[in-house]
């Protein structure tokens, strides 16, 4: 059983919860464009993470039916303790592999791009965590029912919320056990004295038995993010820059061995021939500045971006697969125009518009042919912000021309 879905309501109210405090204490570390981008990349890979689990484990199951080692009940307590430790051992591995494979860091790194430090960076989750699965075959090899691990995943993930804060300091003998928010803040800080450090996902012993433990200083503040900044708040785009970063440093490489193993070395490795441009990990963060109206019109259309995704979820069975598609790349094309409309791109206001548009003329394909009435409320919507769009575009021209 998967327990993900039952926990992202807990999950948005103690969101809100954080920032109502950082609100009150005056310790305000969330910003609009940087935590809409995270939430938008979560709901995005939201049920990619669940799918491929399920798929890895099945496959796993099939290649493995009667070459286990055991056969592990899943009446066992004891059975359960054992996949809980060993599913975060592969986890280590995963994680570690995740930072010094090319090839992995390009999932992973969409992860650790935000460039603030509050719960809603817990959300920034991958689309494109393909090769995680191979980390955990040996506990298919050994006889975990893949229910187990499923179960057990969840928890792993689940548990690893809580860490992604700044108000939450030392704790003592816990942060020498346990993974805590102080030395997960070191794990996404890209100071050098931190980087590619605490990979553990529950237990933070592994760190210190492989040698990749650091301790928060409280001289040396976190800095977050990525030492190669992103500069974007596209979601589509925070997924796929490694990748194509890394096809054009596969091109560039003047040797043939290092087209290959660059893939296999940490981001860091610049062969020649590729841009030996370094790192500036003291980099001001990006933060452009945009309209108060374009931040009103972003906050509540991620939402109703969200809410539209999860509707096309729960009616997916009702839909032919051309329309499940179609539909879902709209709602990709409205979080990449989110996007845009948070870096102020001087296109985003038409483009926006053309996506309005084409959500309207879904909505009334979609209701003529007697689907849902959900349908109705998604043209509405999608009409009445055309019209804010129209009304602010308007607005604009009036105050330049003044």
């Amino acid at each position: 059983m998967n327990f993900v879905p039952y926990a992202i309501p807990f999950f948005i109210l103690a969101i809100l919860l954080e920032f109502v405090y950082a609100k009150v204490t005056g310790h305000h570390p969330y910003r609009l464009n940087d935590s809409l981008a995270s939430l938008s990349m979560g709901t995005l890979s939201r049920l990619m993470g669940i799918v491929r689990l399920g798929v890895f484990g099945t496959l796993f199951e099939w290649i493995l039916d009667g070459h286990t080692l055991l056969a592990i009940p899943m009446e066992s307590p004891l059975a359960w303790v054992a996949a809980f430790v060993l599913y975060d051992l592969c986890y280590y591995f995963l994680h570690r592999f995740g930072h010094e494979w090319r090839i992995l860091w390009a999932s992973h790194a969409a992860h650790h791009q935000s460039e603030e430090y509050n719960l809603s960076t817990a959300l920034r989750q991958t689309s494109t965590g393909f090769l995680g699965g191979i980390f955990y075959a040996p506990l298919y090899l050994i006889g975990f029912p893949t229910p187990m691990l499923i179960a057990v995943g969840s928890v792993n993930l689940i548990y690893q919320f809580w860490v992604h804060t700044e108000h939450v300091r030392r704790l003592g003998i816990v942060d020498r056990i346990l993974v805590t928010p102080s030395n997960h803040r070191v794990h996404h800080a890209k100071n050098p004295c931190y980087i590619d450090r605490n990979y553990g996902g529950v237990f933070v012993i592994w760190d210190r038995i492989f040698g990749t433990f650091e301790d928060e200083r409280e001289s040396e503040p976190c800095v977050y993010g990525i030492t190669e900044q992103l500069n974007s708040f596209n979601p589509l785009w925070a997924n796929l820059h490694v990748y194509v970063q890394g096809w054009r440093d596969s091109r560039a490489a003047t040797r043939w061995s290092d087209k290959f193993a660059l893939w296999f070395k940490g981001p860091g490795f610049k062969p020649e021939g590729t841009n030996q441009t370094l790192h500036d990990w003291q980099a001001p963060r990006f933060d452009p500045d945009i309209t108060d109206f374009t931040k009103r019109y972003t906050f509540v259309h991620f939402w109703l971006l969200v809410i539209a995704t999860f509707v096309l979820i729960g009616f997916e069975s009702e839909l032919s697969r051309l329309w499940v598609y179609s539909l879902a790349v709209l709602l990709a094309f409205g979080y990449y125009t989110q996007g845009a409309l948070l870096e102020g791109r001087t296109h985003a206001p038409t483009v926006e518009l053309a996506r309005l548009i084409g959500m309207v003329t879904a909505a009334v394909i979609l209701l003529s042919a007697t689907a849902p009435m959900w349908c109705l409320m998604i043209c509405i919507v999608a009409g009445a912000s055309v019209l804010a769009i129209l009304y602010s575009r308007r607005e604009t021209q009036m105050s330049s021309a003044l």
